[in-house]
């Protein structure tokens, strides 16, 4: 810890965890103010199916970077880094604590474990040639050409995330190097606590995740995907997005009903164990299961590890 840098908390971890609820309270207790850190809440409209916290919850913090682009839009990595780090600069320079909450390893590591991503512009005639490409012979076809590029990249993309395999063949061609090696490192200017919620049963993640779609459905995730459906298409957002995807499929006749619940309890619980890969390689985590305390013991280890770390930092500014 560096005592002349600001002081940021981020509270990560897989879907479905309890990462909001947490992030909340602790602002709430540090006056701080939520930075989502998810790929998909930044999508106006994408309410239901991606657990975007509600009027309410936001209500009792400020929240910054939910529904900022429309799901027609492109949004990267490096825009994200670019303006979280402005927001996390205004709530810092305000005296109040960011506390960074969210999902997504890959724009939670650019903003807060320095990793510089290159700065490639949208090349429209590479990303026309490969749509063509993944239209006529699979999205897997898309991997086939990166893995001649950058087998690295092509191992890590998820399935079907079309969008991040074009770009990372894009940007690997432009620089003609590797994708995974165009990005950089560089200092991190903040003081962070990394808090991590995991869960010591597995089966843990899929019963929640099974009964949060049951909740989505309740509270009408079809009529959302339909209403976002028909303004925009079958856009990039939508169809790499776990349960929009699905009912997508569902709207169009391809699953039922129960089949579209079913695959998207699959993607759910693929997805919740890739977000702890990315996140296990952090070896300054705090981890938490949430099989083995309950939030309230949550929420008091982890307000006693910020204030301990907050006071070794005052004490090293005096010395």
């Amino acid at each position: 810890m560096l005592p002349n840098l600001p002081l940021v908390i981020a509270v990560v971890g897989p879907t479905c965890s309890g990462k909001t609820s947490l992030a909340i309270e602790l602002a709430k207790e540090l006056n701080g103010e939520i930075v989502a850190s998810d790929s998909r809440t930044i999508y106006r409209y994408m309410n239901i199916g991606t657990a975007k916290p509600t009027a309410a919850e936001q209500a009792q913090v400020p929240h910054h970077m939910l529904d900022i682009i429309e799901p027609d839009q492109v949004y990267t990595a490096s825009q994200f880094k670019r303006d979280a780090g402005k927001v996390l600069n205004q709530i810092t320079a305000a005296g109040k604590i960011p506390v960074v909450c969210g999902g997504t390893g890959f724009y939670i590591r650019a903003l807060l474990e320095g990793l510089r991503m290159p700065e490639v512009e949208p090349q429209q005639d590479i990303r026309d040639e490969l749509t063509k490409i993944a239209e006529a012979h699979g999205v897997e076809h898309l991997r086939e050409i990166l893995r001649q590029l950058d087998p690295a990249s092509a191992e890590k993309i998820g399935p079907n995330d079309r969008f991040r395999l074009i770009r990372a063949i894009e940007v690997s061609r432009v620089l003609n190097v590797p994708f995974s090696q165009a990005a950089s490192r560089e200092p991190v200017p903040y003081n962070i606590v990394w808090i991590g919620l995991t869960a010591a049963r597995r089966e843990l993640l899929k019963e929640r995740i099974i009964e949060r779609i049951e909740v989505q459905l309740n509270e009408g995730l079809v009529a959302e995907v339909q209403s976002i459906y028909t303004k925009f298409g079958a856009t990039q957002a939508l169809k790499n997005t776990v349960a929009y995807a699905e009912f997508i499929q569902h709207i169009d006749g391809t699953l039922s009903l129960d089949q579209a619940r079913d695959e998207t309890v699959k993607h759910s619980v693929a997805l919740a164990r890739r977000q702890l890969i990315w996140f296990r390689s952090n070896a300054q985590m705090n981890w938490f299961a949430i099989d083995e305390l309950d939030k309230e013991a949550i929420f008091d280890q982890c307000l006693t590890k910020i204030k301990s770390i907050s006071n070794e930092m005052v004490v090293q500014q005096h010395i």
